[in-house]
C-alpha cells in the first residue's frame, strides 16, 4: 500500500479526459479510438493511437498512471519530468499486489503507456494562462530500466521514467486535484477504479477545480464513448457500467444512479454521496494516529468540518507534546475538538485558557529531529519506531524500503546502472541494508552528499569485485 498520511493527487486534464479505457479487457483489434465531446459551449476531440501488439491503455493502466504522477510529486516534481523508482515502489504506490505475476503486468502496462500517442484538440487546459490548447504526447515520454533479461523488467529492476512536458508542466503549475488513493485502492476491480477517478474529476469545474458538484448528468452513449467502452448498444454500455456503479454505491461514493429515457437517448444521472467529498487522506491518517477509527473520523469531519478537525488535531498534538498522557487518546481528541478553550497551546500567551494540570507540570519533550528516510520532519521517537519496523521486516522488504529511500536521495547523483549495482549488492548480501541506509543518511544530513556518492561508488566497487581482482 502507499505511504500513509501523505496527500495524493491527480493531474486534472488526465483525469477529466479519461485517456485510459475503463474496460478490464479489450478486443484484440482495439488499437485506436477518437471521441468528440462537449463541455458546455466548448467542443473538443481526443484521439488515441496504439501499437497493435499492446492495444490501447486499459485495466491496471489507470492505477499505474496515477501512481507515476504521485511518485513524480513525491520526488519534488523536477523540471525534467523524471521519476526514478523500483517496480516494487511503483506497484506499491498503485496499490497493486507485489507478487511475481504483477511484475509482468507492470511491464506490459508501461509498454502500452510508452507506445501509445494521444492527440487532443481544444481539450487540454493550460490553467495558468486560462486557455484551452492542442497537444499531442505519449503518457510516458521515455523509459529506461535495468534488467536481467533483454527487454523485460523484473523485481530487481531500477526504472527511470520521463513524463511528457505537458503532464509535468501542468502538475508543477498546480492544475491538480486531491485523489483519495487509499479509497481508490479499496475498489476491487480496475474498471471501478477507473470510473471513480473519472467521475471524481468530472464533478470538478475545470476552470475552478475547487468547485465540487453533488450531481452529474450525461448521455449514456456519450458517457460510454468517454469511458472508451467498445459498443454501440445502450444495453451493453449499461451492463458494463452497472457493476462499477454497484460497488461505488456500496462504498458511499455514489448515492444513486438513475437512467432516464430510452435507447440511445437515455441519460445517466449521478448523485454523489453527501458525505463523500472525501476528507484529506492525510487528515484521516492523523486521526488514526490518535486512535480514532475511520468510521468515527468521517463522522467527526461531517459534524465539525475539515478545517475545525485539522485545528483540533494540531491543538491535540501540541498538548500531547508537553508530556500529557490522557487515559484515552481518542476520547481526549474528541474533548479537544468540542472544547478547545479548555486547552492552552504551549506557544500561546499566559492569558490563554489553562491546559490540564498534568500537561503543565510535565517536562517538555525534546525538539523533533528530521528523519530523512520518511520526509523533512518527524519525531525522533517516530524515527526509532520506523527503524524498528524496518529491522523486523524480512530481508527482501528491507532491501525494497532502503532502495526507496536511497533512490529518492541519490536519484540525481547516481547513474541508473549504479543504482542497479547498489540493488545487486543489497540483494546478494554484500551490504547490510540497514547499515548502508544509516551511513548514507548520516553523511547526507551533515552536508557531505558528494562524499557519500564518491565513497558509495568505491564501496560498491570493492563489494562486487572478484577475489582475483586487484584492489582499487
Amino acid at each position: 500500500m502507499t505511504d500513509k498520511g501523505i496527500k495524493r493527487f491527480d493531474e486534472l486534464n488526465i483525469a477529466r479526459l479519461s485517456l485510459i479505457s475503463v474496460q478490464e479487457r479489450i478486443p484484440a483489434d482495439y488499437r485506436d479510438w477518437t471521441v468528440e465531446l462537449e463541455d458546455g459551449d466548448r467542443r473538443y476531440r481526443v484521439t488515441c493511437q496504439a501499437l497493435p501488439e499492446y492495444g490501447v491503455p486499459h485495466g491496471i493502466d489507470t492505477d499505474i498512471s496515477a501512481a507515476l504522477v504521485n511518485l513524480y510529486i513525491d520526488q519534488g516534481s523536477p523540471p525534467d519530468g523524471v521519476v526514478t523508482c523500483t517496480p516494487y515502489q511503483l506497484l506499491q504506490m498503485a496499490g497493486l499486489d507485489t507478487s511475481g505475476r504483477y511484475y509482468a503486468a507492470l511491464d506490459e502496462s508501461l509498454k502500452r503507456l510508452t507506445t501509445t500517442t494521444y492527440f487532443i484538440a481544444e481539450g487540454w487546459r493550460d490553467h495558468p494562462r486560462g486557455r484551452w490548447t492542442n497537444v499531442n504526447f505519449r503518457y510516458i515520454d521515455r523509459i529506461e530500466f535495468t534488467s536481467g533479461q533483454a527487454d523485460r523488467l523484473d523485481a530487481t529492476s531500477i526504472l527511470r521514467v520521463t513524463l511528457p512536458q505537458e503532464i509535468s508542466r501542468s502538475v508543477r503549475a498546480g492544475y491538480i486535484k486531491s485523489l483519495d488513493l487509499s479509497f481508490m485502492q479499496t475498489l476491487r476491480r480496475p474498471p471501478t477504479r477507473a470510473l471513480y477517478r473519472l467521475l471524481d474529476a468530472q464533478r470538478r469545474d475545470p476552470e475552478n477545480p475547487d468547485a465540487v458538484a453533488m450531481a452529474y448528468q450525461v448521455g449514456l452513449m456519450e458517457w460510454a464513448e468517454a469511458c472508451k467502452i467498445v459498443t454501440d448498444r445502450p444495453s451493453m454500455a449499461q451492463r458494463t457500467l452497472d457493476a462499477a456503479h454497484e460497488e461505488l454505491i456500496e462504498k458511499g461514493f455514489l448515492k444513486s444512479v438513475e437512467y432516464v429515457g430510452r435507447g440511445k437517448k437515455k441519460l445517466l444521472h449521478y448523485t454523489f454521496g453527501e458525505a463523500f467529498i472525501p476528507p484529506d487522506p492525510a487528515l484521516l491518517q492523523d486521526l488514526a494516529d490518535l486512535g480514532v477509527t475511520q468510521t468515527r473520523a468521517l463522522q467527526l469531519v461531517r459534524e465539525h468540518g475539515e478545517k475545525t478537525v485539522e485545528e483540533a488535531v494540531s491543538r491535540c498534538r501540541a498538548v500531547l507534546s508537553t508530556g500529557f498522557k490522557p487515559r484515552s487518546r481518542p476520547a481526549f481528541f474528541v474533548d479537544v475538538l468540542r472544547n478547545p478553550g479548555k486547552y492552552e497551546l504551549p506557544q500561546e500567551p499566559a492569558a490563554a485558557l489553562k491546559a490540564p494540570v498534568k500537561a503543565q507540570a510535565a517536562p517538555a519533550r525534546p525538539s523533533p529531529q528530521p528523519n530523512l528516510s520518511e520526509g523533512p520532519s518527524g519525531a525522533s521517537e517516530e524515527e526509532s519506531d520506523g527503524e524498528a519496523r524496518l529491522r523486523a521486516m524480512p530481508r527482501e522488504k528491507q532491501v525494497e524500503e532502503v532502495m526507496r529511500t536511497l533512490t529518492f536521495l541519490l536519484r540525481n547523483d547516481l547513474k541508473l546502472q549504479e543504482l542497479d549495482t547498489l540493488r545487486l549488492a543489497l540483494d546478494e548480501g554484500l551490504e547490510d541494508p540497514l547499515e548502508i541506509k544509516a551511513w548514507a543518511i548520516r553523511g547526507i544530513s551533515s552536508g557531505q552528499k558528494s562524499s557519500v556518492v564518491r565513497d558509495l561508488r568505491a564501496r560498491l566497487s570493492l563489494s562486487l569485485a572478484q577475489p582475483s581482482d586487484p584492489p582499487r
